[in-house]
């Protein structure tokens, strides 16, 4: 009877694997248990309450390989690439807490300003509508996969670009693995979350007087909500960058954010 691998020699066996693969393989497994988890939700109506949008015409199952084509040959090869040029995923294995608040501080603020720049600069640029952009707004952000049902441009421009320069800028986020795998996980969550159409914002506009729910009002709203993206789906020239997670900064100085237009 064979008996699971000890954890020490677990570990170990990821200390020879390249830490770019194994931080890609951890996104994965976060990104299609998330995305999984939002189409059972969408499936069987659980938190239907929250779903407030719901016009997407393709299943999970349709937008799979174009995501996992981009996902494996696009993402991964430039993951690895940062880690064999040295760029990125390398450095010392444990970090602090004080240094990974501010690398994640940082690198936020990287990723909204990359990802208006070449969201509004170039995909919504009518010389560069080659860069195939439309596709991706062919869904209406209400299916939680199509956050990554793009083409290969537009994936590379507002998902690999928004998340590896900002890394390399912080000086690669070192070796740490859990800091690596933290980065990873919350960008995967936030983008299935604000293209799943569900907005959990309405449990705090909503809240009833049960103890619980008035713990809600203390949480603002925009903090949790995905209409900001929702917006951007069906007006197209609004929040480039603002969205769940992202502090916006961008679409608030250029006078973009879904509010403000």
């Amino acid at each position: 009877m064979a008996f699971p691998m000890p954890l020490p020699h677990f570990l170990e066996l990821l200390n020879l694997l390249p830490l770019s693969l194994v931080v890609w393989t951890g996104h994965m497994i976060v990104f299609h248990a998330v995305g999984l988890g939002f189409a059972w939700c969408d499936r069987t109506g659980a938190f239907q309450r929250f779903k407030l949008r719901d016009n997407d015409r393709l299943a999970y199952a349709d937008f799979l390989p174009r995501v996992l084509f981009n996902q494996i040959f696009i993402l991964l090869p430039a993951m690895w690439l940062c880690e064999r040029f040295g760029i990125a995923f390398v450095g010392a294995p444990h970090i602090g807490i004080g240094f990974a608040f501010a690398a994640l501080v940082l690198m936020t603020i990287g990723h909204d300003v990359i990802q208006y720049g070449a969201h509004r600069g170039l995909l919504h640029n009518p010389r560069f509508r080659w860069l195939g952009h439309n596709l991706h707004h062919s869904t209406r952000a209400s299916s939680s996969i199509s956050a990554c049902y793009m083409t290969v441009p537009d994936f590379f421009l507002t998902i690999v670009c928004p998340y590896l320069i900002p890394l390399i800028l912080i000086g690669g986020g070192t070796s740490d693995l859990r800091f690596q795998l933290l980065v990873a996980s919350l960008g995967a969550v936030g983008g299935l979350y604000e293209h799943s159409g569900y907005d959990f914002a309405a449990a705090i506009k909503k809240a009833t007087a049960s103890r619980w729910s008035r713990l809600l009002h203390h949480i603002p709203p925009s903090l949790i909500s995905s209409h900001a993206h929702g917006e951007h789906h069906r007006r197209a020239r609004v929040s480039f960058s603002d969205g769940f997670g992202s502090p916006g900064l961008c679409d608030l100085l250029f006078r973009t954010r879904w509010d403000l237009r």
